[in-house]
């Protein structure tokens, strides 16, 4: 009984809350710590993976680029192995006089092969470049003359050599021109 009414004095209550309050205070002191140290940590991480996910985005488009380049690259390969041949059947039509039905009957077929090539061809991304009557471009015409003419201004191509491609806006070969000088 000594005992009990001891630790149900008034003093020794005093005490023990003063223990309590002071073991409450540390554990708060703790807490805030901890968490001012959490928000350190969230705010380094959170920077950090922002940078991280930066980075993974960068690195994926330049690869998405990087791909499409090489396929691109590719496409201008194998077109550049079909280009002579191409010419050679352009050469070949010009050969051709639409004299009689034969010839005019091999033009016919002529004229369907290279639409057919010509499809292909815009359909892995070529285009051919235009030409007679556009302004001289040093970037996509290689200029083979120059001569007088009375249609076209200085400057202009007027007439086309050898025809020029491009590949998904890269240049795969430029066009053989003749430049007006006026």
């Amino acid at each position: 009984r000594v005992l009990l009414h001891l630790l149900s004095s008034p003093a020794f209550l005093k005490q023990k809350l003063k223990v309590l309050e002071a073991e409450l205070s540390k554990v708060e002191e703790d807490t805030a710590a901890l968490k001012g140290e959490a928000d350190s940590k969230r705010e380094e991480w959170s920077s950090q993976r922002q940078r991280l996910q930066t980075d993974l985005e960068n690195f994926q488009s330049r690869h998405k680029s990087q791909v499409a380049d090489i396929r691109t690259d590719a496409k201008i390969k194998v077109v550049n192995e079909l280009l002579p041949m191409m010419d050679n059947f352009d050469r070949a039509r010009g050969s051709i006089k639409a004299d009689d039905e034969a010839q005019e009957l091999a033009n016919g077929r002529y004229l369907e092969l290279h639409a057919s090539l010509m499809a292909a061809l815009e359909g892995l991304g070529v285009q051919k470049i235009e030409t007679v009557g556009q302004e001289f471009d040093y970037n996509l015409h290689m200029a083979i003359q120059q001569v007088p003419s009375e249609e076209y201004a200085e400057g202009l191509v007027c007439e086309e050599m050898q025809p020029g491609f491009t590949c998904n806006d890269k240049l795969v070969r430029a066009a053989y021109v003749m430049v007006s000088s006026g």
